[in-house]
């Protein structure tokens, strides 16, 4: 029920004139029994089987016209319903910290927000055309009913007895349909490594044969291995199911005349209607492990999106933002900031860092070096209010940043990371100085690799440096008072490297911007008003 009560609450359209539409064709799908038995023991019956036959039009109209206008309501329903749910997962995601998405994980969004609805997609019109084929069940028992009282009772005593045996084999198949839903999101983890790391994986054959062989193909069988069992359980109950509807066939042709005697009269009637509802009742049947995998698809995406509203992931969020601008600011404190990684499995601490002092004066040139794993990247994102401290505070001009403030906070930056992500549009910037942006491109040297035509960069396929350094040109154009740069001079040539440090930086500190900058390279120091050491997530004292 978990899919009706989503489209219930979430479609713009009215769930109850689909029932109706649902429950007339079902009806009149239901009636064309009753007519076309009584026309064939009227044939003779000239005026009445006219009269049939246009019975029997006007409820095979009504059939196609409920059916198609119910099945056309149904798909637009649930697209709404899809498009609503990943407007709003997406809407949650962008606006949770940095942590809370990294925990998530980029293949279990594109699992929940790919297959997951498409699975709910592809389940509509069955489930519709399942509550239709029930419908006109029960019409037709009911007609059995008028027919004959023993055939009513058995058929329906069958029938009961037959679907309870299927959903209880149903509820072992469910758990392996979740089973499976998680054995997809790891071959979407394992396939995003090939893929990602497909130039690694091609210079190394070692590593390329151990992630295919020993991760890979054994996640692909593992899937297969419960998919299959999945599949054979399903199997099996349909095959029972087919088995029972000609049991119950036998049991009215050869069983019942022998038990009643005014049973014969009806034979012919009672086991058309056996033989009218076995199309619809294996309809019925077969649409539980679909609507089985649509309430598991649903179970995952609610999930997900419980986990992006619990008060850890969405403390920031819920909160309406402040109604404050730290332009102009003196001074950026973090006092006694720490922050944690957890180990996804048993959610033991991997590794920690802080706890932070420090203190950045506006217009100031700051380097932060260390070795590898030293906790530069984690002490950027925290002072970037990409990261929430998990004790401790930042605080800017001496005021304490609350859930609400982080919005405007990270307002003061722009920021070039190693793990940048370049988009071939200037989002978020509607008045755009194309002069100044031509210029800074020949300056960047990129003028001859890209331009910015029709509201969009002509070419992204470039070097990691050069990517660099367009990058740094949109963090130039968003003019914002804090520049942050992680590693941005790695992946540059010894001429640039040096124009960087020597003349872009103290031109941009003049514009009065504040610098903050990881870097290894150690013959630049002297550029930065000072350098903060680090090493093993804690900041060394200045030498």
């Amino acid at each position: 029920m978990q899919l009706i009560h989503l489209i219930k609450r979430e479609s713009t359209n009215s769930l109850q004139t689909l029932v109706v539409l649902t429950v007339v064709s079902g009806i009149a799908q239901g009636l064309l029994l009753a007519i076309i038995n009584n026309a064939a023991a009227t044939a003779a019956f000239a005026d009445l089987n006219f009269r049939y036959l246009l019975l029997f039009v006007i409820a095979i109209a009504i059939f196609i016209i409920s059916k198609r206008v119910a099945l056309e309501r149904s798909f637009v329903m649930t697209e709404e319903v899809i498009a609503k749910l990943r407007i709003r997962i997406t809407d949650k995601l962008r606006r949770s910290n940095l942590a809370v998405v990294e925990r998530i994980g980029k293949s279990n969004v594109e699992t929940r927000l790919s297959q997951d609805t498409l699975t709910l997609s592809q389940a509509a019109g069955e489930i519709v055309n399942a509550a239709q084929s029930a419908v006109m069940i029960v019409v037709c028992v009911g007609y059995l009913a008028l027919l004959s009282k023993i055939a009513f009772y058995l058929t329906a005593a069958m029938i009961v007895g037959g679907v309870a045996i299927y959903l209880r084999n149903q509820r072992g198949i469910n758990r392996e349909l979740q089973l499976a839903t998680v054995k997809e999101t790891e071959f979407f983890v394992s396939l995003g490594h090939l893929m990602d790391g497909f130039k690694e994986l091609k210079m190394n054959r070692a590593k390329s044969d151990d992630l295919f062989e020993n991760h890979f193909k054994k996640i692909c069988t593992d899937a297969e291995r419960v998919k299959v069992r999945t599949g054979l359980e399903y199997v099996r109950n349909f095959i029972f199911s087919q088995t029972f509807f000609y049991v119950l066939i036998a049991v009215l042709v050869f069983l019942l005349p022998a038990l009643n005697e005014g049973y014969s009269d009806v034979i012919v009637k009672t086991t058309a209607v056996v033989l009218f509802i076995i199309g619809p009742l294996t309809s019925l049947v077969s649409s539980i492990p679909i609507y089985a995998r649509a309430n598991v698809a649903l179970g995952n995406l609610t999930q997900l999106e419980a986990f992006l509203d619990s008060p850890s992931a969405a403390a920031e969020r819920l909160v309406a933002p402040a109604k404050i601008d730290f332009h102009g600011f003196k001074t950026i404190t973090i006092e006694d900031a720490t922050f944690t990684y957890f180990e996804e499995a048993g959610g033991q601490a991997a590794f920690s860092t802080g706890p932070f002092r420090l203190n950045f004066t506006a217009g100031e040139t700051v380097f932060i070096v260390g070795g590898n794993g030293s906790g530069k990247s984690t002490l950027m994102k925290l002072l970037t209010g990409l990261y929430a401290p998990q004790a401790g505070a930042l605080l800017v001009d001496g005021v304490r940043l609350q859930p609400a403030h982080y919005a405007a906070y990270r307002d003061l930056f722009s920021i070039v990371f190693t793990d940048f992500h370049l988009f071939d549009r200037l989002y978020g910037q509607s008045d755009i100085d194309e002069k100044q942006l031509a210029q800074l491109l020949t300056r960047m040297d990129l003028d001859e690799k890209t331009a910015y035509a029709n509201g969009r960069f002509t070419n992204l396929n470039l070097s990691t440096g050069q990517k660099k350094r367009l990058a740094l040109i949109v963090a130039c154009l968003e003019d914002r008072p804090v520049l942050a740069l992680d590693e941005f001079a790695a992946d540059q040539d010894p001429e640039f490297r040096r124009f960087f440090y020597e003349t872009l930086l103290p031109e941009l500190k003049a514009a009065g911007k504040t610098i903050i900058a990881i870097t290894h390279d150690d013959r630049y120091f002297h550029c930065a008003d000072r350098v903060i050491k680090m090493e093993y997530g804690q900041v060394q004292p200045a030498a």
